[in-house]
Parts: C-alpha cells; structure tokens; sequence
C-alpha cells in the first residue's frame, strides 16, 4: 500500500487508527462521490483507480480502505494526496471478498463513497522444476518427476534463485544489479540496478527477492510488484568474530535471521505481514549450539538448524526450531552420514545406517555400512514417520543440504562414489532414482 501525506486540514478529520468518521459532514461542504472507480488484480494484489468528483468541494486528499483489513498495515486505510487516483494493496488471500471503498477528503472531511469488490482466485497449480547449479557455473533445471530432459537456464549463476514460474535470477559480476532468465527462454533483462549484492539470491513463493545488502548486511527485499529495494529484516548482535550469521526465506515469505556463537544464539524473524519478532534461544539439552553450519526453513515459521558438535567426534546433527519456540530440540533419532530438505509443510531427512566419528575414519580404522535405509519425515507437529530407501550410499559427512517438492519428493547430491551424483527419492519411499551422474550445488525446488 502506498504511503503519502495530505494537508494538515483535511488529515485532522479522521480519528485514530485509520477508522473514518462514523458520519460525514453535510455534502454541501464536502467533495462529492468518487467518479469511475474500478479494480482489477492477481491472486495477491489488487490495484484500485478512480475520478474526480462531479461535484462538490475541492479535493484535498482521498481516504481509501480495505476490508478485511488482515494483513494490511495502518488497519487498512491508505490517506493519499490530493494527486493520487490510485491505490495497491497486497497480501491479498485468494478465495477472500475483499471491498475497497474511495472517498474524497476536504477542508470539512469525506464526503460520500464510492465501492468495489474484489476477489483474488489462486492461479493454476504451476508443475515444481529442481533447479541446481552444476560444476561450470550454470543453472540447470531438472523436471521434478524425474522424467525428461535437463535444461541449462543460466550461466554464471553463483548464488542464483527462482521463482514459482520458473524465471531464474543471478546477481550481476559486479553485484550491482539482478538479471532474469525468463522462463520461457529470450533475451536475459536486467530488472535492478545499483544495488549492493551478496553472491546470495532467495525468494518466496510470491516472487519477491530477497538478499543481505554487503555495504549494512541485514537483509533486503525487493518486491515482485516493483519499487525500489527495502531494508527487511536485521540480524541479531554479534559479539565477536567467532559468531556464525545464517538466513532463510519460508516458501510464505517469512524471513528468519540466526546469530550464534557455540553457547549462545538468536533469532530475528519477520512475517509476511510485517511484523518483527526478536528470540533468544535456548539450546535445550545438547547444552551448547556448536558450530551452525545450514538453516532451512518451513512455510510456516519453522527452522531447522545443521551443527557440528565442538570437539573431534565430527558429528553434524539437525534440530528443529518451531514457529515461535525459543529452545531448539532434536530433529533426529541418531547420529548419521545425512543429507536434510524442507518443503512447506515437513523436514526430510535421509540417514546412513552406521556412523563412524571423524578421528576413526581419517585415520582408516572406520568402515561403516553407509547405506540409506529410509526417509524420516518429520512433521509441523514434531510427529515422525518413515518410509523404505533402497538404492542410495551416503558420501562424506557434513552439512549437506538438499530440496524438497511439495509432493514430498527429496532431492540430494551425493559427492562420491558408490552413489556419486544428482539423486530423486520419491515421497512414498522404495528405489531411489538417479537424475545425473555429475555433481551438483544449491539445489533449489519451486
């Protein structure tokens, strides 16, 4: 919704927190109805337009509301200048009627208004691609049934992302400006420019961009409806040069940051409606945070975190932060060779039936069976289920980070041999499906 001031005069009419009214003065001296007003959107936005009065005082300001108002900031009242004739409002939910009502304001208050409705419908499911970047640089999309061809999107796509209509974005060489690989091919376009980029893109399912500016280092947004870049969200305080700082982006648009040192952390989460929320964490009963090594994120709030322990063990070990919790808790049954994705609703992990610690294995006194049996499911609730694997032997340990679709499909790389490659492991468990026997990074569904 836009922001914009009017004259003192015509501000003073109307009551505290946005309301209007309850009546307007007499019509004589007020402006009269609004002409024309009319409203077309998408799913998530609309944009409202209209005309002068025929009649009626001058015009010193329009009063434009929105109801329900969920979502909306300043209660759903936009006060624009007496220049305006229009208005956006975002956030919109789909299947939800939305009345969008425009009154001219002047030197005696509102006069009579005008009314439209609208209706935002969901877009038509849209199929999920995996997107990843292979060893060159390029972006590669891969069809996430695991049939098809592979197509090379994007080169030079060090730390690129896309959105749920498959057009891809790469920061510039410079990191100064965004460039867009449409999806259905064409010319690539540079959508923003003088910006300070992070070789670190992510996105949200409705489109905006989000990355830490490198000149403040909190993180930024840049909304798919346009304008220009917007301070989002800041990460918590860092109290030495051992502090580790991370960041998700929820498919919802919630922004979480993470800053921890191995006995302390927080985090910083924004929400799609705007509001900010800081959390000092408690590390529950593993007693430390260790040295966080990946976030993910749910679509509704939640965290997963991947840590190493302190000391020579090697271990790398997931927990899970829910929405709105301020202790993490364990998000898996043991130790393991594994690799973690998230989609909207779940967190997926993929373990090896054995586990060695690090200083046996370097040191070759460690042979394990890697193999991984199944897929663990855990849920927005924390319950836990499982399903058969077959076909998959896990790589080295570390934090190794991979994507899931919303149909519960797991995406992993698996960095050597015997199973070395792009690897699909469908939802329903059984024999996993390898897509490529390159290796792949930044795996990326949406």
């Amino acid at each position: 919704m836009y922001r914009a001031v009017f004259t003192a005069a015509a501000a003073a009419v109307l009551v505290v927190a946005g309301a209007l009214p309850a009546q307007a003065a007499p019509r004589s001296s007020t402006p009269g109805t609004p002409t024309s007003v009319s409203v077309t959107g998408t799913a998530t936005d609309a944009d409202v337009t209209w005309g002068l009065p025929r009649s009626g005082a001058k015009v010193l300001g329009w009063a434009v509301t929105v109801r329900p108002a969920e979502h909306q900031p300043r209660h759903g009242v936009d006060l624009l200048r007496a220049s305006a004739r229009s208005d956006h409002f975002g956030d919109l939910t789909a299947g939800t009627t939305y009345s969008f009502t425009v009154r001219a304001v002047g030197t005696r208050g509102p006069g009579p208004a005008a009314t439209v409705r609208y209706q935002p419908v969901a877009p038509a499911p849209v199929g999920q691609s995996l997107f990843a970047l292979d060893a060159a640089g390029n972006v590669v999309r891969f069809p996430t049934t695991g049939t098809g061809t592979p197509a090379t999107i994007a080169p030079n796509g060090a730390g690129y992302t896309a959105n749920d209509e498959g057009d891809v974005f790469v920061p510039s060489a410079d990191r100064t400006a965004i460039v867009m690989y449409p999806e259905g091919g064409g010319a690539a376009q540079t959508i923003a420019t003088g910006l300070h980029l992070t070789a670190d893109l992510r996105t949200d399912l409705t489109g905006n961009l989000y990355w830490v500016d490198s000149v403040t280092g909190g993180v930024v947004r840049l909304a798919r409806a346009g304008g220009p870049a917007t301070p989002w969200v800041s990460f918590g305080p860092v109290p030495n040069s051992g502090t580790t700082t991370l960041w998700a982006v929820g498919r919802d648009g919630t922004v979480s940051t993470w800053t921890s040192t191995t006995t302390t952390a927080s985090v910083v989460t924004r929400t799609p409606a705007g509001t900010t929320t800081t959390r000092t964490i408690s590390s529950g009963a593993t007693g430390v945070f260790g040295y966080v090594r990946a976030l993910l994120a749910d679509a509704h709030g939640g965290l997963y975190i991947d840590w190493s322990s302190p000391g020579g063990a090697g271990s790398y070990i997931w927990a899970a932060l829910p929405a709105g919790a301020t202790t993490w808790v364990s998000a898996e049954p043991r130790l393991a060779f594994e690799y973690g994705a998230t989609n909207s609703s779940s967190f997926r992990l993929l373990q090896s039936k054995e586990w060695c610690t690090s200083p046996a294995e370097n040191s070759g006194q460690c042979s394990v069976d890697r193999s991984i049996p199944s897929l663990l499911v855990r849920a927005l609730d924390g319950t836990t289920s499982s399903v058969p694997v077959s076909g998959l032997t896990a790589g080295s340990r570390g934090s190794n980070v991979g994507a899931a679709d919303e149909a519960g499909d797991v995406f992993i790389d698996v960095d050597q041999a015997p199973t070395a490659g792009l690897w699909r492991v469908p939802a329903a468990g059984g024999a996993a499906q390898q897509l490529s026997t390159a290796q792949f990074s930044r795996l990326l569904v949406i």
